[in-house]
């Protein structure tokens, strides 16, 4: 349904001066006579002319008045009822989908015959209910209702149909959530416990160092072998290498088993854990499970040294240490004899000087621990030798008055580049109580940007408190106070954590102590753990002799699996795309092997990846009828099982719901309407050929 309205930017007086200029117009041109030239006609005609011209001549002072048009539409739209269809593994593995499929088809035409429109979505799709296969290897119902609610704002949705065997392994159960519709819901599978043995969770560190034990914990779960004994075996690359007996003492219990393994080979170690397999068992695919662990030669090390004990060294090394591929080393000199060969010869990827070069201390001691550190990081306080540390450091000059301070907080420099820290941890730590730096003329020098500026009261000033940057190939920090201890203190105050303060000082500490990647040809798995249902994504980077990234040129790629299988693939990048994509890769551990021809110059890239089987819908076979009961329950729906469907139809036949009707309003001038450019050319057309025809021009 359409409503028009003309309306009028001025006053719609105007119209009349329109119409008194389009009759005074036609009554000059036509009414003084039937003659024009030579030529004259009778006074029929005289008025049909007089009216052509008086219509063409009124409108044209219209369209300069500026009318437009305001048209009302109401469209009316039919309730909308979504099937939902939860078409995970656990689902084809319950029923057969094919028995029930046709029945919900006939029951959609049903409703749509009922005046509704009835639309499917699956966990993955909106595919048509017979397209949808039962193959997604995870059920998140509440995402998919959620989805549902987000891709249907707004419009008329009358109620969801959620056909499911109520297991969900994935995301927030839906019954924590309150949805806008009514949600009837369907059960299928069997709610009966099947008797099955199964690993349910493996626990394990990601990354374990060489020459070291590490544990890997087995939980078993079973169903029906209660009081039974069980064998559970560890296999590396096709052997045995550990296995324990395991007494399973409760009916749908867990028990769980630790093996203490020893790591021994470098790179990533696909480790397969397994329960012994049993006749009686509903299915045996779950019955194995698998830890991919990360052997490496050791942890990044990191040294800090001070003239004395500080709150600042405990603060630093409970943040550092988060990382568990970081070990923090302390010396503290007024403590300790100082043999600055021996720490040097350890080399360490990080040297954190606190407070040091010191007033009284040497800077001859210093040197060669400044010399072999891979990377070194400042602390500068109130013990600091300043000329010393001037000449000692490359970013920063500090030109102290008078030994005097400056009480600043902390303001983060919006552009630095080296490492990004979150907003939210950004403004927590703009918050931080103020530290005391040195009062003065602060010089940057070198290649320095500062990370942090200094805030003086609620002035924020160009001067720096946190200096990043990097020096005849040696990065290099300075942070002008000391006393961090006090923010990382405040914080836990307030919020029981120290997730900001960890965040800054161990993304620091990362970029520090990271190596420069320095290669011309870089190719490189986009994350180190994909699933098998996605493609393993690899970036590459080629460059020339001056550093500037060039495409078009072939690169060969060999992937190898664990059993020594080997696959081969080239492909080119360019501008717009630099990555490659290689899909349907089976479960394991792969190793790869890319080599590019650059300028006559053989240029090669290797590293490993592992691809990993989602095996979660098979750990739980036994459908949760209760939870569907309650989401129903919750929105104002109901429950009902295959058997029992014909119910649901007879509710939407018994309770017929309105349509919505949706209006909209637009403002149109009426220039814009191009019936109105042929009605003009219509008038003008006319006059013509009755003038013409009537022997005039």
């Amino acid at each position: 349904m359409q409503k028009i309205q003309l309306l009028f930017e001025n006053s719609p007086w105007l119209i009349l001066p329109c119409i008194i200029v389009g009759a005074l117009y036609a009554l000059l041109l036509y009414l003084r006579g039937r003659k024009l030239g030579n030529v004259s006609w009778g006074k029929t005609t005289n008025y049909v002319l007089s009216g052509l011209r008086f219509l063409l001549v009124t409108l044209l002072c219209l369209l300069i008045i500026g009318p437009f048009i305001k048209q009302i539409r109401n469209t009316i739209e039919e309730p909308i009822v979504v099937f939902a269809i939860d078409n995970s593994t656990s689902i084809a593995s319950a029923d057969s989908s094919q028995q029930w499929i046709s029945e919900v088809t006939v029951l959609q035409e049903e409703i749509r015959n009922e005046d509704y429109q009835v639309e499917t979505r699956s966990l993955e799709t909106t595919e048509a209910l017979g397209e949808i296969t039962f193959s997604h290897p995870s059920s998140d119902l509440g995402g998919l209702l959620n989805a549902i609610e987000s891709e249907y704002e707004g419009r008329n949705i009358s109620s969801v149909v959620l056909i499911s065997d109520g297991i969900y392994n994935e995301g927030v159960s839906p019954t924590y959530a309150s949805y806008p519709f009514k949600i009837h819901t369907v059960g299928v599978g069997d709610t009966v416990p099947k008797q099955d043995l199964s690993i349910s969770n493996l626990f394990y560190n990601k990354i374990a160092y060489q020459g070291n034990k590490f544990p890997l914990v087995a939980e078993v779960s079973n169903t029906g072998f209660q009081g039974e004994t069980v064998t559970v075996s560890v296999n590396l690359r096709g052997r045995t290498i550990a296995n324990e007996q395991l007494t399973l003492n409760q009916n749908r219990g867990v028990a769980s088993v630790e093996f203490l393994l020893d790591a021994t080979d470098e790179g990533v170690n696909h480790y397969v854990v397994a329960v012994e397999q049993r006749t009686e068992e509903y299915t045996t695919e779950n019955n194995v499970s698998h830890a991919y662990i990360e052997i490496v030669e050791g942890k990044e090390s990191v040294l800090l040294v001070a003239q004395a004990p500080h709150p600042d060294i405990k603060s630093l090394k409970l943040a550092i240490e988060q990382n568990k591929n970081y070990e923090l080393e302390t010396a503290i000199l007024s403590m300790e004899p100082w043999n600055p060969t021996i720490i040097a010869n350890k080399k360490f990827d990080l040297v954190i000087l606190h407070q040091l070069p010191s007033r009284g201390f040497s800077g001859n001691q210093l040197s060669q621990l400044v010399q072999d550190a891979n990377a070194l990081w400042y602390i500068v306080g109130p013990q600091t030798n300043l000329p010393l540390f001037n000449n000692t450091n490359d970013l920063v000059e500090i030109i102290n008055q008078g030994n005097e301070t400056d009480e600043v907080r902390a303001v983060f420099n919006r552009i630095f580049t080296g490492f990004q820290v979150e907003n939210d941890y950004q403004s927590t730590i703009e918050e931080f109580n103020p530290l005391r730096v040195p009062f003065g003329r602060i010089t940057l020098k070198g290649n320095g940007q500062p990370l942090l500026y200094q805030r003086v009261g609620n002035v924020e000033t160009d001067k720096p408190l946190l200096v990043v940057g990097e020096e005849n190939d040696k990065k290099q920090a300075v942070m002008l106070a000391s006393g961090i201890w006090g923010w990382r203190l405040q914080e836990y105050a307030r919020t029981e954590k120290t997730e900001a303060f960890d965040a800054l000082f161990t993304k620091l500490t990362q970029y520090l102590s990271a190596k420069e990647d320095k290669r011309r040809f870089k190719v490189y798995p986009i994350k180190n753990e994909f699933e098998d249902s996605e493609p393993v994504v690899f970036q590459t980077e080629i460059y020339n002799d001056i550093y500037e990234e060039v495409y078009g040129q072939q690169v060969t790629l060999v992937l190898t699996s664990e059993d020594g299988e080997k696959r081969n693939y080239t492909y080119a990048t360019n501008e717009n795309n630099t990555k490659y994509r290689i899909g349907n890769l089976p479960e394991g551990v792969y190793s790869f092997q890319a080599s590019v021809n650059l300028n006559d110059e053989q240029m090669n890239s290797s590293g490993e990846f592992t691809v990993h089987s989602l095996q979660i819908e098979a750990l739980n076979l036994t459908a949760n009828h209760d939870l569907l009961r309650q989401v129903a329950s919750a929105s104002g729906g109901s429950f009902s099982t295959l058997d029992s469907i014909e119910a649901l139809q007879a509710s939407f036949q018994n309770q017929k719901e309105p349509g919505k009707i949706y209006t909209s309003e637009a403002f149109l001038p009426i220039i814009n309407l191009k019936w109105l450019l042929f009605l003009l050319l219509l008038l003008v057309a006319t006059e013509w050929s009755i003038r013409k025809y009537m022997g005039s021009y």
